[in-house]
């Protein structure tokens, strides 16, 4: 009876003992902490490698090539702007020009012609209260003569309707991609020259300005 009194106490004990090392359901929290741990590790490499939004990125330069030509332009209206007005290069010019109440240069652009010089076009807008449309004027230094600066009625850039400003113009001179691609391959040559088939309808030496 003492001997079946023992079997009984080391089969109760080795049940409890089974039982306090069993601890059901360790594993799987462990394995979930793993896991989690795991998921923010790849998520801080991710971000690590991914570019940051909130860096700040230099603003791309406007540069326009015409196929055809090769004549690159580049637009630095910032760089000839002060107080929110752009100021002329040429300001005498503008003196030769007939301009409407409301007048002011829209755009500058550089560029470097076939000998290498360094030429400067500015686009000039006119346009009184009552026109829907105005008028645009190009003055630059293009051209073969490094030292004359003439100005050029573009009509593409201007209405048609003179007196009331009706007519919308055939590209508008507003428009940040068509402007430098009409004045790289159509208002400039090969050469970096005015085409011939515009007419300068003022011009001043660049030393008088």
């Amino acid at each position: 009876m003492k001997k079946f009194a023992k079997f009984i106490s080391c089969i109760a004990l080795v049940s409890l003992s089974g039982s306090a090392f069993a601890r059901p359901n360790t594993g799987s929290a462990l394995d979930a902490v793993l896991a989690n741990t795991d998921a923010q590790l790849a998520s801080a490499m991710t971000g690590a490698m991914e570019p940051s939004l909130d860096i700040a990125r230099p603003e791309p330069v406007t540069v326009c090539a015409a196929a055809a030509h090769n004549i690159r332009l580049q637009d630095i209206t910032d760089k000839h702007t002060s107080q929110g007005e752009v100021v002329a290069s040429f300001p005498a010019i503008y003196k030769m020009i007939h301009s409407e109440e409301n007048s002011r240069i829209i755009k500058v652009f550089r560029f470097t012609d076939r000998k290498g010089a360094e030429r400067l076009v500015e686009v000039y807008y006119t346009g009184g209260d009552w026109m829907q449309y105005g008028l645009t004027y190009i003055v630059t230094n293009a051209g073969p003569d490094k030292d004359q600066v003439n100005a050029y009625f573009v009509s593409e850039l201007s209405t048609s309707d003179r007196e009331e400003g009706a007519v919308a113009p055939a590209v508008n001179p507003f428009d940040a991609q068509k402007l430098p691609e009409f004045i790289a391959s159509d208002f400039l040559d090969a050469s970096g020259n005015v085409n011939a088939a515009f007419s300068s309808v003022a011009a001043v030496t660049s030393a008088g300005k």
